[in-house]
C-alpha cells in the first residue's frame, strides 16, 4: 500500500467513526428521553452508554492528522472531546453548579451540530 492509499484508509476510517460519534450523541438524547419519559431506570443505559464513545474524538484527531486532514478538522475533534469534558462536568457537579447543570442539554446539542459539520465538511474535501 503506497502513501496515497493509507491516507485514503485513514480518512475513510475517521469519516466512520465521524459518523459512529454523531449516531452515538443521538442515542444518548434518545436514552435520556426513555429514562425522563418511560422509565428512570433507563438512566443506568444512558450513563454507561457515554463511556462507548467519549474518546471517539481523540482518536478521531490522530487519524485526522495521518491523513493529513487540516488543522481546523483536528482542531475540530478536540473540541468535541472538550465539549465530552464539560458534558462529564455538567453532569458530575450538576447538584453543585445549579442552573449551570442545564447547559449539559446544550452541550449535547453543540456535539451534534459539530460533528455534523466535521462530516459535512470532510465529505466535501474527500470528493
Amino acid at each position: 500500500m503506497n502513501k496515497t492509499q493509507g491516507h485514503h484508509y485513514t480518512h475513510l476510517c475517521f469519516n466512520v467513526l465521524a459518523w459512529l460519534f454523531a449516531i452515538s450523541v443521538g442515542l444518548q438524547v434518545f436514552f435520556a428521553g426513555l429514562a425522563l419519559f418511560v422509565d428512570s431506570s433507563n438512566w443506568v443505559t444512558h450513563i454507561s452508554f457515554a463511556r462507548y464513545f467519549s474518546f471517539l474524538p481523540l482518536i478521531m484527531a490522530v487519524l485526522a492528522w495521518r491523513a493529513r486532514l487540516t488543522s481546523k478538522t483536528i482542531w475540530r475533534c478536540i473540541g468535541l472531546f472538550g465539549m465530552i469534558i464539560g458534558m462529564f462536568l455538567t453532569a458530575i457537579f450538576s447538584s453543585r453548579i445549579g442552573g449551570l447543570s442545564a447547559l449539559h442539554p446544550v452541550i449535547a446539542l453543540m456535539l451534534f451540530w459539530s460533528c455534523a459539520e466535521l462530516i459535512r465538511s470532510n465529505v466535501r474535501f474527500s470528493a
